[in-house]
């Protein structure tokens, strides 16, 4: 009898903390739920819109690139090049796999990577609102999860065989983490470990996201005031994001026989953003293979050529500082000016993917973009005041991803990363002003 109230004591005694961790997630659970469905139905109404089909296209395109890679790892072939078919590291692996993963049991059917980008988007939305909870509070995490439901320019991408919509929601779940690791005295081995994780999932989808390990650098050392101690936690991410992304440059020493860390796009990348006829936007002529390299197979020319492009990108950067500093002021205009780039893949009328009704969305979208960074900017005002605050972990996205982006060259698209923490601010700022506003307005009547 003793045994068995023993035995009974020691399972309530385990399933405790399981109760208090409901109890906690409870109240959330109704708001979580109206932000799933209303972003779910924004994304499906679009899709079905506008079903951008990448198979309508017969010219070189990212989101041909992506499901033909896919399709090719789905029936066992390997990571290869659609239009060459031989192996490649030309674009991170990781959205082609997770659209493998998808395709093995229907095979390559569009319209289930549509019903991916509509799943990932959602739930994008659902994490802002968690990571809104632990950064603001449940007010302003609410605002967030419901202006990013519906923010034009990640919504677009919901019909697009791209990766936008895996990379975003990787982000929001490794600020998330990184929020965490602020909340008590010293954040344990396992949640810098998943922070790490999380940080080479990044990576592995989009090259930027090696970024976040300067944003978890810069986070850990302002706020906790101790760079020692930060430097400490980022160098147990970093190993852990390098150990799992190793068996990925292992696989591209093997199949390209030249190391590539993860990709092969970065060197291209940079020389189109650092040359003497750079605008400092996408310019497919800027990339280049020239003579010398005909003569080589596919897969070392595609090596040789990035190889090449990152050289001539990096001596061009360091001995031309005045074009640089005009290059990157075009840069950041090119990154923030508008928030359409999703309809300009999107809209091809002369294969009959028009987009009806373009000039009107498309103004919709830039005034919603541009009303959610000034609202951003009573976020800023707010962190000011509050500057111990974990606002300044969406402030530090914006800082360092625009920075980055300055290596490279820069179209709008680059900036999506970056509209949680812009819708974030706003929210924060919103919660904050709108009840300072009241209260002024009131004690100016009281007079």
């Amino acid at each position: 009898m003793a045994k068995a109230t023993e035995t009974a004591h020691t399972r309530e005694a385990a399933a405790a903390p399981l109760r208090a961790a409901l109890a906690a997630v409870r109240p959330h659970l109704k708001c979580a739920a109206v932000i799933f469905a209303v972003a779910l139905a924004a994304r499906i109404f679009w899709v079905v819109y506008v079903p951008a089909d990448p198979t309508d296209l017969q010219t070189m395109d990212d989101t041909i690139f992506y499901h033909g890679s896919a399709t090719s790892l789905a029936e066992g072939k390997g990571y290869l090049n659609p239009w060459v078919g031989y192996h490649t590291a030309q674009w991170p692996p990781g959205y082609s796999f997770l659209l493998a993963a998808v395709y093995w049991l229907p095979g390559p059917d569009v319209p289930a990577a549509w019903s991916t980008n509509i799943l990932l988007g959602t739930l994008t939305c659902v994490a802002l609102y968690w990571l809104g909870v632990l950064v603001a509070g449940q007010r302003a995490g609410a605002l967030a999860g419901f202006i990013f439901a519906v923010f034009p320019g990640h919504v677009f991408f919901s019909t697009l065989v791209m990766s936008e919509s895996l990379f975003v929601l990787i982000v929001v779940i490794a600020m998330a983490l990184l929020a965490l690791s602020l909340r008590g005295e010293e954040p344990g081995v396992p949640l810098l470990l998943l922070i790490g994780a999380a940080l080479a999932a990044a990576a592995l989808v989009r090259g930027q996201g090696l970024f976040m390990l300067v944003v978890a650098f810069l986070l850990w050392g302002i706020a906790g005031g101790d760079w020692a101690k930060a430097l400490r936690r980022t160098a147990v991410v970093t190993v852990t994001a390098l150990a799992l992304i190793m068996p990925w440059t292992i696989r591209n020493y093997v199949a390209m026989d030249a190391f590539v860390f993860i990709s092969t796009n970065d060197g291209g990348n940079l020389f189109m953003g650092h040359n003497e006829n750079s605008n400092g936007r996408f310019n497919a002529s800027d990339t280049w293979i020239g003579s010398w390299a005909e003569h080589l197979s596919w897969e070392e020319r595609e090596v040789e050529t990035s190889n090449v492009a990152l050289r001539e990108g990096l001596k061009f950067m360091f001995t031309h500082p005045w074009r640089e500093a005009q290059l990157s002021a075009t840069k950041i205009r090119a990154l923030y000016e508008d928030d359409e780039d999703a309809l300009r893949w999107i809209h091809h009328p002369d294969i009959s993917r028009p987009v009806p009704f373009l000039k009107v969305i498309s103004d919709v979208a830039n005034a919603y973009y541009f009303a959610a960074i000034a609202a951003a900017g009573l976020g800023l005002l707010c962190w000011s005041r509050r500057p111990q605050g974990l606002l300044l972990l969406p402030l530090l996205i914006v800082a360092v991803f625009t920075a980055g982006q300055l290596l490279f060259f820069a179209t709008s698209r680059f900036h999506l990363p970056m509209l949680p923490s812009f819708a974030l601010l706003a929210a924060t700022g919103l919660v904050w002003a709108v009840p300072e506003a009241r209260s002024r307005l009131r004690s100016r009547r009281c007079r």
